[in-house]
């Protein structure tokens, strides 16, 4: 199994160079994709908890929000996200009794992960040194996150972290995934700092690599508590021995907006 996942984690990072490189609309091509089949995940899931989110109508918002978002370069991201918010609202007004709990399934799946991977525009847009410099810094947060607390956690973990929610999450994996997302952002940094000529103190990328750290490590937690929820091991099995796309995402989710916030507050 282990090499059924380093072999998919090969291909997907390959996958992701090339679309890097290839760049331009592809990369806004890709989000649509990845958010599209992520909100049908977790709308399955809640399928199976009995739940009947209105699946079309998410869908449309979705894909609303990344035109939108390509067309004003963000401008409207607020608006636009209030007027879906009130439209999907009323929705319960065509049932009776109104169904509250489904309108609010159907929200989830717009936001997560529809909405918050669709930071990734807004970090292209603000270009801050290069369109995919805080790209970059995001994904190296939350996979060194993962991938430290995986194999820390394994080596040593002896103490549960959060036993009703996922038991092979251990104290021992949390901290050295905390760790090692910070030693990897500061490692990044020193590299990004040359190839762009540029000067960001090192205190900026560990602190990076320590809010990613910690809302990497709620991400994971937050995907395992829907999963418990709804009686799922995973949201998928688009990737071979990772499971679903939310699978591999939920950490990167909740890093996305942190880190762009940080770099509005005090790179930009």
């Amino acid at each position: 199994m282990l090499n059924v996942r380093v072999l998919s984690a090969v291909i997907a990072i390959i996958a992701l160079i090339l679309i890097f490189w290839i760049g331009g609309f592809l990369i806004d091509l890709v989000l649509i994709i990845i958010a599209l089949i992520g909100t049908r995940e977790v709308y399955n899931a809640f399928v199976n908890r009995g739940m009947h989110p209105s699946k079309l109508a998410g869908y449309t918002a979705v894909i609303l929000f990344y035109v939108q978002n390509l067309l004003a370069n963000g401008k409207y991201d607020f608006l636009y996200i209030l007027i879906a918010t009130l439209l999907i609202l009323s929705m319960s007004i065509w049932k009776s009794p109104a169904d509250f709990a489904n309108v609010a399934v159907t929200m989830l799946g717009i936001f997560y992960p529809g909405i918050l991977l669709g930071v990734v525009q807004l970090m292209k847009e603000a270009a801050i040194v290069h369109p995919y410099y805080l790209i970059y810094l995001s994904l190296t947060a939350a996979y060194a996150t993962d991938t430290f607390a995986f194999f820390v956690g394994s080596a040593l973990g002896k103490k549960k972290l959060c036993p009703d929610i996922s038991p092979n999450k251990t104290v021992e994996g949390s901290i050295g995934g905390l760790a090692g997302g910070i030693f990897a952002v500061i490692l990044l940094g020193i590299a990004l700092n040359w190839v762009y000529n540029i000067n960001v103190n090192l205190i900026h990328y560990a602190f990076i690599g320590l809010l990613g750290g910690i809302f990497s490590q709620l991400g994971d937690l937050t995907a395992s508590s829907i999963k418990r929820y709804c009686d799922i091991k995973d949201f998928g099995r688009i990737i071979p021995g990772h499971g679903g796309i939310m699978d591999r995402i939920d950490s990167l989710l909740f890093v996305l907006p942190v880190v762009y916030l940080y770099s509005q507050l005090f790179l930009s």
